[in-house]
Parts: structure tokens; sequence; C-alpha cells
């Protein structure tokens, strides 16, 4: 039955019908002139900066020509503050031998890199994260879960899960506290579910799989990767932090569904103050949860028209954001998808409805032929818009060798946002990689937002952004009343010139990777936000006039704007 079911699923990909995708599409998409030796290309606003980033960083997936079916999914990347010095440092997932395979030399630790303060990194002393003992790398979230005012990581694997607790100075230490989750988990997100202040957790696990049990896959003669349909979708997790040990609370919740976690995002989606969950699952239906008043979700993904395509299928869901992309002020959901299956982008109606604008938007089509997972929303040039950067990858390591016109290394796609609706795409210049974890926050201090992308099996790339004007943006670092000192579930507002900027502040996102928690807001050509207002997580509102761009602030719930960083130009 597996090999009938891979060799399907080859068919498929195939020879899938895009006949239905309108061709006009085609105009939205262009390819950046690549300087190859890693400089920026004409019109590209990033550069590749690896080499002189100080990140030697090469992902081992410890394949060895077997295909156990893990060895396709890692890694995931964070970009924290870890040692707070203001300057966000570099988390990455590393993954080596699987366990119950004999060969190797057993799990890989993840690697942290601190910042210098200008963009470079060093390698954090031996010891600073404790050595992975029985889990296979996957991905990372952040938050304060303790209420100390140090970012805590939380370590997705195939394989038990691991809580490190920040101990200060860039180190950390690996404590039990409840959510260890044997399964295979994928993706998370920390947030304050029921409204008491301390961050509770969710956990996107993936699917029931044994490494030891796993047999070969294949289409015709040729030995591939295992489609996810050969394993059955699981339960996934809903921890309740109760002063700093987790309870599972996933059916007390509603959390009962089964599905093939791989990205999720949280966000208020409806407007009612309590933090919501979009879960994309790979080839099971995605999931819409609605917080009921911090008491329960509903899920309502199908009957909200988000769970599958427009005609009715599940698809291969992977990184998800929530985000403003339409200017509206709403919340809106992007996810990616598959090879064959545009990246989707719902935008909500009035009555609880959504609607799928991923084709009308110039989203969709392009990503046809791609497989999209690590995202981040975020405003590349200061114009107040949010677009869109995508990793992509395939999970066939000899795609080229069954799939016409397919290959294991695809270009990263960035989407810039036109401000009417439509989305234009420029890829990546440079080689190609097979791209997964995605991360996106301002590295070098000069207010524009930067990227790190991780690849399956090949190395992390930094890319500088240089399209932006310090002038052009206004940073704001939100500090939470303890014990929710991230701040999540925060929105701020800005009036600037005749817009009005809604960011909400929430944890999870993109595809088992963490984005920076600082909220940027891009001031066009007006230079300033003629104010400013913070809602905090328990509803109180601060609010500030007149703020420069050009500057970081640091604004602490109850006190206000305590400090003030100039934002420098990089050149």
């Amino acid at each position: 039955m597996r090999r009938r079911a891979a060799v399907a699923l080859a068919v498929a990909l195939a020879g899938a019908a895009c006949s239905g995708d309108p061709e006009p599409a085609r105009d939205e998409t262009r390819t950046a002139a690549a300087d190859r030796s890693g400089g920026a290309a004409t019109g590209f606003p990033f550069r590749d900066v690896t080499a002189e980033s100080g990140v030697d960083f090469v992902h081992d997936n410890g394949a060895a020509g077997r295909h156990h079916y893990p060895e396709t999914m890692g890694p995931g990347v964070a970009l924290v503050d870890v040692d707070g010095d203001g300057d966000l440092d570099l988390f990455v997932v590393d993954s080596g031998r699987l366990p119950g395979d004999s060969r190797g030399e057993g799990p890989a630790d993840g690697r942290l890199f601190l910042n210098r303060g200008d963009g470079t990194f060093e390698a954090a002393p031996a010891g600073a994260i404790p050595p992975e003992e029985h889990g296979y790398g996957m991905g990372v979230t952040a938050g304060d879960y303790d209420g100390d005012g140090r970012p805590d990581l939380y370590i997705m694997n195939y394989g038990p899960n691991r809580l490190l607790r920040n101990l200060g100075g860039g180190r950390f230490e690996a404590v039990s506290a409840g959510v260890e989750d044997p399964a295979w988990s994928v993706s998370g997100a920390f947030l304050d579910v029921d409204g008491d202040g301390d961050l509770d957790l969710y956990v996107a696990d993936y699917i029931a799989y044994d490494v030891e049990k796993e047999g070969p896959c294949r289409a015709g003669d040729l030995e591939i990767y295992c489609s996810p349909e050969q394993f059955p979708p699981v339960q996934q997790r809903l921890y309740r932090n109760d002063g700093g040990r987790f309870t599972d609370v996933s059916i007390e919740y509603g959390v009962r569904a089964d599905g093939r976690g791989m990205g999720v995002a949280a966000g208020d989606v409806d407007g009612d103050g309590y933090t919501d969950l979009y879960v994309a699952n790979d080839r099971t239906l995605n999931f819409l949860y609605l917080n009921r008043g911090g008491r329960r979700f509903d899920e309502v993904g199908t009957e909200s028209g988000v769970a599958h395509s427009e005609v009715g299928m599940a698809e291969g869901g992977m990184g998800v954001v929530i985000a403003d992309l339409s200017g509206r002020g709403g919340a809106e959901v992007f996810f990616t998808n598959f090879q064959k299956e545009p990246n989707r982008y719902f935008v909500p109606l009035a009555g609880g409805f959504w609607q799928d604008e991923s084709l009308a938007s110039g989203l969709g089509f392009p990503s046809l032929e791609k497989v999209g997972w690590g995202i981040a929303a975020l405003d590349v040039e200061g114009d107040g818009l949010l677009d869109l950067a995508v990793a992509n990858g395939h999970v066939f390591d000899n795609a080229e060798e069954f799939l016409p016109g397919s290959s294991y290394a695809m270009a990263d796609d960035l989407f810039l946002n036109r401000g009417d609706g439509r989305f234009e795409r420029l890829e990546f210049p440079g080689p190609p990689l097979s791209s997964r974890g995605l991360a996106a926050g301002d590295l070098d201090g000069d207010g524009d937002p930067d990227l790190v992308i991780a690849s399956c099996g090949g190395r992390l790339r930094v890319w500088r952004n240089e399209a932006g004007d310090p002038q052009r943006f206004l940073v704001v670092d939100l500090q939470g009343r303890p014990p929710n000192t991230d701040a999540f579930g925060s929105t701020v507002t800005a009036s600037v010139g005749d817009r009005t900027l809604r960011r909400q502040l929430h944890g999870g996102g993109s595809y088992a990777s963490h984005s920076d928690e600082r909220l940027y807001l891009g001031l066009g050509g007006h230079g300033r936000a003629e104010r400013v207002e913070v809602r905090w997580p328990d509803g109180t509102v601060e609010e500030a006039p007149d703020l420069a761009g050009g500057q970081r602030v640091v604004w602490r719930q109850g006190v206000g704007i305590v400090e003030r960083r100039v934002l420098a130009d990089g050149e």
C-alpha cells in the first residue's frame, strides 16, 4: 500500500491540473538580476551577508540514503535577545542521527550565536545550550514562561521536546516542567489562553511515526521519502501554565481534533480581546480555534471556510502568519502549501466567514511550482505595508528524477505589497537551497527587518535589508507587566499621516521558527507617528503623541517609554 500511495502522489504532483488559474497573475512575478558572488541583486532589497556575519551553521539532517521521513523537515530558527543587551541573537535547531538508527553519533545540539551589536555574530561559549540527549531537532519558539524578564526557548523534536530556561548572560538550563511531549512536534506558540497573565503553550504535533518501523516508499523503481498520508495524524497539545509548571488541558479546552500540525500562529482574529489560533496541517484540514472568553476553544475552520481548498480538499499546509496584510486593520491569515497547491491568503468577512484572496492577490499562482515553508510578514521598505518573505524547498531530495520540471533546491520568494490588494513577487538571488525555517528581525540596529533562512541539510543564510532608511521606521519594543513580560496579546495602533497602522504582538508563526517580537512601524515619508496607542493584554490602554522615526523605543507597561535608541544607518 505504501508503494501505491507514493506512486499516486508522484503522479498527482507531476500532472496536477492548474488550468483554472488566471494567467494574468504571471505578470506579478519577476526575477531579480542576481550577483552570483553573493552581493545584492539589481532592485532586490536584501543582500546575502552570511560570509561576513560570523554565522557558520550547516544543518545536519542525518541523511544517509535510507530516506527516513523526519530528515525532510528541519531546521527552525529563532531571533531573540537572549542576553538582554538589546540586540537580536540567533538560535538555530540542529538534528543529527535519528533515534533508533544505529548509525552516526547521535542527536546534534542546537547552536546559539550572540550578536556583537552590529549585526555580526560570535558562537556562544561551550555549555551555553545544554546538550541534546534524546530528540531529533525540528523547531523552536520563545517566550518568558516563568516571568523573570528573560526569554526562554522551547525546542520541538522527533522525540521528547525540551524547555530551556534562560539563566541570563546567554546561558540556559534544561528544565522538566510538564511539556516534554514525546510525540513528533514541529511548531509551537506561547500565548496567554486564560488571561491570568502567564504564558501557556500550544504545540503542533505532527504524526504517529516510528523510525524503526518505517518501510521504504517508491515511485516506480526509485526510492523516495514517504508521503504524510502513510502515517496517522495525532491530537495536538495545549498546556496551561500553572505557576511555572504546565498541565495538559487539551481536552478540557476543546483541543481534540487530530491533525498533522506543521505551523501555528496566534492572534486575535475576531476582535474580542482573546488570543485565537490558526494551525496549518499537512494533508488534514486546517484548524481555526476561536478563544471563548479564556475558558475553551471552538474549532471553526470548516464552517468559516479556512480549513481547506476551494474544492473542499485538505492541502499540505506548512508555515502560517496572522497579520494585517491588506492594511484594513483586521487579522488575516496567510499560509504556505505544497507543490501544485497555491499558498493561501484568507481575509475575514462579516458573520465569521472568510474569503480566499490567494489568486486575486497575486500570492497564489506564483507559488504553484514551489513547496513553501517558513514565512515572515514584514515591512521591507518602511512604507507602512506588510510584505511577505517565504522560504521554499522540496521534500524529495531526488525530485528532479521523477517530477518533471521540479527540483529539490528552490529559490525563496519575496512578495512586495503594492497597497492595492496585490503583491509582486521577487525571487531571492544566488544559488537556491532547500529552505525550511525563516525568521525576521533587525540584526544590525538600522531599524529595517533583516532575514535569517535555514535550509534542510544545508547552510543557514543571513540576509541584510538594504532598502530601508532608518527615518522611515519607528520600532516599538513592548515590555509587559510580569509574568507576561513579552506582552503577548498586545496591540499597537499608530496614526501616520492619513493611514492607521495596527500591529498585534503574539507568539508563534512562520514554520518551526520565531521572529523578533519588536513591532516595526513603517512611517513612509512622514517621518513620525502623530499618535501611538498600546492596548496591553489586560485591556489597559496607554498612548504617546508625536513619536519621530529613526528610533527604537522601549515601552514598559504602566510606566511608558523608558528608553530610546537611535537607529544607525548600517552604511
